[in-house]
C-alpha cells in the first residue's frame, strides 16, 4: 500500500525519499531497457518514470496496441514488468496530454483532424493555434474514456496495491499551459456554456448587474459571444471572473479523469503536474511559473492528488536560483498539506543544445530543493532516445543533454546526479524525517498571477501586475533576504482559513494597486490579532476586478500624497538609495525611509490592533550589492534575523528534526571557492572549523544524525555518500572537499580506525574525532567492531 502523510511517500510501511529519472520505453529499443532501467538505478535512484503516449499506443482509431503486437516498443506491460524486476517504484504518465515533444503533444492526431468540432477555439473562432483540445468536450472525453478503459487495464496489475511498482498516476500534463502561452483561452461553444452555468451560478441578477453593468437578460450572450470582444465597461471584471471560472473548468477535468481511473481500479495517489518556467537569453527563470500554479489552484484541492512542478532554470545562476527558492514556496503553499513538495520534473536536461547545460547545474538545483524541503526529485529527462514512426516534434532525435545518451553512455553529470542519489540512499532514514527551518513568511496572492490572457482593454493592468511582482518581488526584496540567508516560506492568501499571527509572526506582503476586498480584510484580520505585517511597496486602493476598494487603505488611516518614479531617497540613516518607484505618505509618525529632495515620507511604522504595520513604500529591484544591507535592516526592523553567521556570500539552509538531527545545506552560486566559519543561532558549527565551499557546488553536512542506530555522527565537514557493513567490518566513504575533514562521531559498537590518510583521536567514552588528510578525491573509514578492539587489548 502507499500513503501521503507527514510531507513523506510511504510505500508498504517504508518511509521514502523519492529520486527518480524519466525514461521513456517508447523512445528506447526494448533490447535496451532491462540495461537503461539498471542504470537509472545505479544513479542512486529508486523510481522510473515514464509518460504513455496515447498517440504512439492507438495509432489508428480503435487500434490501440499496449503489449508490443505491432512494435516491441509499445509493449508498455514488459516494460512495466521490468521495472518491477529490478525493485524500482514507478511513476506512470498516460496523458490524455503527455507534451514530451510528441507531435500534437500526445494526443492522437486522428483525434484532432476527424472531430474538429471538440478542439478549442479562438476568439475569432478559428481553430486554436496549438490545436489544443476543449477539456470538456463530450466528444474527447469519450475518446479518452477508451484510451483509459485500455491503458488503465495495463497499469492496474503493477500497481503496488497489487504487488508491484507503480506507486503514482499522472492526469494529463500542464493543464492550461496552451492557452497562457498563446494569450488565447478556449472559445469552443462547449466551454462557454460551462460558464454561462458558472455566472448563473454564482450571481444573483442584483449581483451580476452591478459587476458587469449588462442587463441580466442578456447573461447567454455575453458569456457566449461579448467575452470574444469585451467592451471597456465590463471587460476588467469580465477578465477576472474567466479565469476564476477556468480553475474549476481544469480542476472539473482533472476530477473527471481521477474519476475515470478510479472506476478501472486505479488506486494509488495521483500527480498532477504545474508549469511555467521560461527562457530569457541564455537562462532561464522562474517568475512566471506560479502562473501555472494560479492556474491549477482548484485543481490542488482535489483528494489524494500530488502537486507537482516542473523545474526548469536553465544554468542556475545568482541571478536566477531565488527563483527555485519562491517556486518552493509557493507550491507548498497551495499543495495538500500532508504531501511532499515534488518535482515530477527536475531538470535532468534541456531539448536543446544551448544553452549547455553544465554538471554544477544539476549539483545546485538539487542540493537547493532538497534543503528547501523537496522528498520527491524526478529528472526529465535521464535517458535520450528516438521518435519513432514520426511522433517527434523535433524529429526524430530526442537527446535532451540527458545524463543517459541514446546510447546508453554516461554524459558528465550522470556522475553528479549519481553523488547525490548515493548520498541520500546513505542519509534517507533520517533525512525525511527533518523539515527546514525558516524565519518569516511571504504571503502568495494567486491571484495577482491570474494574468495568463488580457485583451486590449486589460493589457495594462496585466502588464503592470507582472512588471511590479517581477521587480519588487522577485528580483526584489524575495530574493535580498534570501540571499542573506532569511529563510521562508509562503501561506496561501485564498486559502478560508484566517492568518494566525502565532503560526505566521511576521509575514510579507508584496501588493500592487488591486487586491480584493476579503483579501484585504484578511490582512486587517492579521493586524488585528497581532500580526507584524510587512507591506510593500503600494497600499492597494482596487478590486481584481478594477474597481475602487480602500478598505484596507482606511484601517490604516494614512492618507498617499502622490506617487514618484525613479526617485532617490534616504532610509533610516542610509542616504541615495535608488528606487524604481516611491508611494508617499502624509504622515511623520514612526516614519523611517525619505525622499531626498522634499524629505517626503516613504515608510512607515504604525501600531494598528495588536499588531504592526510596516509600510515599506518604495519599489527596489535588487540591482546593487548596498541593498542587502537595507532590506536586512528592513526585517530586523520586524524582529526578523538570519540564523547563520559566516565569512563569504554562501547559501545556508538548515533541515532539523530534534530526534533525527539536522543537514546544513551550503551552497556557492559563484565560480571561485569560498572559506568561511561558520555559526548557527550564535553558536560555532565543526568545531569553529573553516570550511572550504568549491566553486559552483554545495555541501550537505550531517548534524546530530544517526547514520545508524549504532553510529551517531555528531558532525562531519565531508559528505558521506555510501556505506558497507559486514558483520565485523563497517566502511563509510567520503567525498573530499577539505584539505582536512573533520568527523566526531559516537558509537559504542563500532571503533574507527587509522591509516596513512586517516588519524583518530578519542574525544570520550565512545566518542571519536576522525581527521582525514587526503590529496585524493575520497576516502574511506574503516570501523571495527568493539570486542575485536578489546581483545587485540
Amino acid at each position: 500500500m502507499i500513503q501521503i502523510k507527514n510531507e513523506k511517500v510511504i510505500v508498504n510501511g517504508k518511509e521514502v525519499m523519492l529520486f527518480g529519472g524519466e525514461l521513456h520505453y517508447f523512445r528506447v529499443p526494448s533490447s535496451e531497457w532491462k540495461t537503461r532501467i539498471r542504470q537509472v538505478k545505479e544513479a542512486g535512484a529508486n523510481m522510473v518514470s515514464t509518460y504513455v503516449p496515447w498517440i504512439f499506443h492507438e495509432y489508428e482509431e480503435g487500434s490501440i496496441d499496449l503489449t508490443g503486437e505491432t512494435r516491441p516498443e509499445r509493449d508498455l506491460e514488459t516494460f512495466l514488468q521490468l521495472v518491477k524486476e529490478e525493485g524500482m517504484y514507478c511513476l506512470v504518465r498516460p496523458g490524455p496530454y503527455v507534451m514530451a515533444e510528441i507531435v500534437d503533444h500526445g494526443v492522437p492526431t486522428w483525434f484532432i483532424d476527424n472531430y474538429p468540432e471538440a478542439v478549442a477555439k479562438t476568439n475569432e473562432g478559428n481553430q486554436h493555434p496549438t490545436r489544443v483540445v476543449s477539456y470538456s468536450h463530450p466528444v474527447f472525453l469519450e475518446k479518452v474514456e477508451s484510451w483509459y478503459e485500455k491503458v488503465c487495464a495495463v497499469i492496474k496489475p503493477f500497481l503496488v496495491t497489487n504487488g508491484g511498482s507503480v506507486i503514482l498516476f499522472q492526469l494529463d500534463n500542464e493543464v492550461g499551459m496552451f492557452h497562457w502561452v498563446t494569450n488565447q483561452p478556449d472559445y469552443n461553444e462547449s466551454t462557454l456554456k460551462e460558464f454561462t452555468e458558472h455566472l448563473k451560478n454564482k450571481y444573483t441578477q442584483q449581483e451580476f448587474e452591478h459587476t458587469f453593468r449588462v442587463p441580466y437578460g442578456e447573461i447567454s450572450s455575453f458569456a457566449q459571444s461579448k467575452i470574444k470582444k469585451p467592451e471597456p465597461i465590463f471587460a476588467h471584471a469580465l477578465r477576472n471572473e474567466f479565469g476564476l471560472f477556468l480553475r474549476e473548468h481544469y480542476r472539473r477535468f482533472i476530477e473527471y479523469l481521477k474519476q475515470s481511473a478510479e472506476n478501472k481500479g486505479i488506486d494509488v495517489p495521483f500527480v498532477v503536474n504545474i508549469h511555467g518556467f521560461h527562457t530569457i537569453d541564455l537562462t532561464k527563470r522562474g517568475t512566471m511559473y506560479p502562473i501555472g500554479i494560479s492556474q491549477l489552484l482548484e485543481t490542488a484541492k482535489i483528494d489524494n492528488v500530488l502537486m507537482a512542478g516542473d523545474y526548469y532554470i536553465g544554468n542556475i545562476e545568482y541571478d536566477n536560483y531565488t527563483d527555485i527558492v519562491l517556486a518552493n514556496a509557493f507550491t507548498k503553499a497551495i499543495q495538500w498539506k500532508e504531501q511532499p513538495l515534488f518535482s515530477a520534473e527536475f531538470q535532468g536536461g534541456s531539448i536543446h543544445d544551448k544553452p549547455r547545460l553544465q554538471p554544477a547545474t544539476f549539483d545546485l538545483t538539487t542540493r537547493l530543493c532538497i534543503a528547501d524541503g523537496m522528498n520527491g526529485v524526478n529528472y526529465y529527462m535521464f535517458a535520450a532516445g528516438e521518435n519513432y514512426e514520426n511522433i517527434g516534434l523535433f524529429g526524430k532525435r530526442h537527446d535532451w543533454q540527458a545524463p543517459l545518451t541514446a546510447e546508453g553512455k554516461k554524459s558528465p553529470h550522470y556522475f553528479t546526479i549519481q553523488h547525490i542519489g548515493k548520498m541520500l540512499q546513505v542519509f534517507e532514514r533520517s533525512l525525511i524525517e527533518t523539515k527546514p527551518e525558516v524565519d518569516t513568511h511571504f504571503a502568495f496572492y494567486p491571484d495577482y498571477y491570474m494574468t495568463e490572457f488580457h485583451d486590449e482593454h486589460t493589457k495594462g493592468m496585466t502588464d503592470q501586475i507582472q512588471r511590479e511582482r517581477d521587480a519588487y518581488l522577485y528580483n526584489g526584496i524575495a530574493k535580498a533576504l534570501r540571499v542573506n540567508n532569511i529563510i521562508y516560506d509562503a501561506v496561501n492568501l485564498l486559502d478560508d482559513e484566517e492568518l494566525d499571527p502565532i503560526k505566521l509572526p511576521t509575514l510579507w506582503m508584496f501588493a500592487t494597486e488591486w487586491m480584493d476586498e476579503d483579501i484585504q480584510r484578511k490582512l486587517i484580520n492579521y493586524l488585528e490579532n497581532g500580526g507584524k505585517l510587512i507591506l510593500f511597496p503600494t497600499i492597494p486602493v482596487k478590486t481584481m476586478k478594477n474597481v475602487p476598494c480602500t478598505i484596507l487603505k482606511d484601517y490604516i488611516g494614512v492618507s498617499v500624497k502622490e506617487h514618484k518614479q525613479h526617485a532617490f531617497v534616504k532610509i533610516d540613516d542610509t542616504e541615495n538609495v535608488i528606487t524604481n518607484k516611491v508611494e508617499i505618505y502624509e504622515t511623520e509618525s514612526g516614519a523611517f525611509a525619505w525622499t531626498e529632495d522634499d524629505k517626503e515620507v516613504a515608510a512607515f511604522e504604525k501600531q494598528l490592533g495588536k499588531g504592526t504595520l510596516i509600510m515599506f513604500g518604495i519599489g527596489i529591484d535588487h540591482n546593487f550589492n548596498y541593498q542587502n544591507d537595507l532590506i536586512v535592516q528592513l526585517a530586523d526592523r520586524a524582529g526578523i534575523q538570519s540564523r547563520f553567521q559566516l565569512d563569504s556570500e554562501l547559501d545556508l539552509a538548515i533541515r532539523t528534526n530534534p530526534d533525527h538531527g539536522s543537514y546544513l545545506f551550503i551552497q556557492n552560486f559563484d565560480e571561485y571557492k569560498k572559506k568561511t566559519t561558520l555559526h548557527y543561532k550564535e553558536k560555532p558549527l565543526f568545531g569553529g572549523k573553516e570550511l572550504v565551499v568549491p566553486q559552483r557546488t554545495g555541501l550537505m553536512l550531517p548534524i546530530d544524525v544517526p547514520l545508524r542506530d549504532d553510529l551517531i555522527i555528531t558532525y562531519g565537514t565531508g559528505e558521506i555518500y555510501n556505506m558497507e557493513h559486514e558483520q565485523d567490518k563497517l566502511e563509510i566513504f567520503i567525498k573530499i572537499a577539505q584539505p582536512e575533514e573533520e568527523f566526531v562521531l559516537t558509537s559504542s559498537e563500532w571503533v574507527p580506525s587509522e591509516n596513512e590518510n586517516v588519524i583518530v583521536q578519542k574525544l570520550a567514552e565512545n566518542q571519536f574525532k576522525v581527521l582525514i588528510r587526503s590529496r585524493n578525491e575520497t576516502e574511506n573509514i574503516l570501523f571495527s567492531p568493539v570486542a575485536v578492539q578489546a581483545s587485540k587489548l
